[in-house]
């Protein structure tokens, strides 16, 4: 995906030195440290620089004639800065910052929970992106539906009573097809999601199934701890995996939910306490976590308020935080607001990251005319 020219905040990236001289479409960018020839670079053809030590994609080109440059040479992958540079999505060295967000109509009322997973291309096709949510379909009760292809126009429950149950079905993520299942015996690219069980205290509890489009489902028991879980995030770049989740934990006769992390293998769990912009804590029934496949940023929604009134705080509003090898955050980092030139009134909730992670999805109802809840894409800048 190209995205097109936008600010970028503060001085994220000034640590990238453009190239002096045209240079062919091989040249890259270099960190400080030295020029590079830019790919395609404006103005005349001159010698291209050689390649910093600290190069981020690629060396330095040999000089050649000028031709297009700014935004227009960043590759599939790449966001651009507000001085036309280059970057990767996956460099999360400075804040992150998104564009304008814009609408993705898709069946069902009330969509949340969007998350995105590449899948091959059949045949001599071209690979897809797979996006799953949940919604209410003509009833009260939420279920997981499905959509291909981009932009997403549509959408469809999914066919599988074994995942949509007569009970309320939610946070469904759909692993990378070529991860390994939580559960050894089931096929790479498990769906993970939670459920509401009908009967006293109406638990929820994790789930794993086999595929989408399910044979077999199984609870997930290393996770589903004290008075149950849901609302599972995954690092499933490393191993073994990571694993972050909602947890309502009962202690005197009362409920709490917290979110929890442990690593995969019966480790104990440990529960994270996240600091929001304005010195509130992050809380709530439900934080919907979301991590990068390394496990380093955590995407999350919380209660809050922009005046600081943390007890009042009743608007879900995004965040991120960064994480340690723990999956906990640093002392003292708190966490920064996804979105923040939206209206404070307006709910961001649920959000995630394509693939490539040049693409914020989020659940919002923003729409000063209607107010109706949908999901929404925001660019990478």
């Amino acid at each position: 995906m190209t995205v097109g020219c936008a600010q970028v905040i503060g001085a994220d990236w000034d640590g990238y030195a453009r190239g002096e001289g045209g240079g062919d479409s091989t040249g890259g960018m270099v960190g400080t440290g030295g020029n590079a020839g830019a790919a395609g670079a404006q103005g005349d053809g001159g010698s291209g620089g050689g390649a910093s030590s600290t190069a981020v994609s690629g060396g330095g080109g040999e000089g050649g004639e000028g031709g297009e440059g700014g935004c227009a040479v960043c590759k599939a992958g790449e966001f651009c800065t507000a001085s036309e540079m280059c970057v990767r999505c996956v460099d999360r060295g400075g804040a992150l910052s998104f564009g304008a967000p814009m609408a993705i109509e898709v069946e069902g009322a009330r969509p949340a929970f969007p998350r995105v997973r590449e899948e091959p291309a059949e045949g001599e096709g071209v690979a897809t992106q797979r996006l799953v949510y949940v919604a209410t379909f003509g009833s009260s009760d939420a279920q997981i539906a499905t959509a291909t292809g981009w932009p997403w126009t549509a959408g469809e429950v999914v066919a599988s009573a074994a995942v949509n149950s007569p009970q309320s079905e939610s946070g469904p993520l759909l692993l990378p097809v070529d991860a390994p299942s939580p559960r050894a015996d089931f096929p790479e690219g498990s769906l993970l999601f939670d459920r509401v069980i009908a009967g006293p205290g109406s638990l929820p509890l994790l789930f794993v199934a086999d595929r989408l489009e399910a044979s077999q489902v199984e609870t997930f028991d290393a996770l589903n701890l004290d008075g149950g879980s849901h609302s599972v995030a995954v690092a499933h770049g490393v191993w073994p995996y990571r694993y972050w989740f909602m947890n309502k934990h009962q202690e005197g006769g009362q409920v709490t939910s917290r979110l929890l992390t442990t690593l995969d293998g019966g480790v104990e769990a440990q529960e994270l306490h996240i600091v929001l912009p304005g010195d509130c804590p992050a809380q709530g029934d439900d934080l919907a976590p979301w991590v990068t496949p390394d496990g380093s940023v955590l995407f999350f929604q919380a209660p809050y308020s922009a005046r600081g009134d943390c007890a009042q705080a009743s608007v879900l509003r995004s965040f991120y935080v960064r994480l340690g090898a723990d999956g906990l955050p640093a002392p003292g980092d708190k966490a920064k607001m996804l979105l923040v030139s939206l209206e404070p009134e307006s709910a961001v909730m649920t959000p995630s990251l394509s693939p490539d992670e040049c693409t914020l999805y989020v659940a919002s109802d923003l729409d000063p005319v209607d107010r109706k809840q949908r999901l929404y894409a925001a660019s990478r800048r």
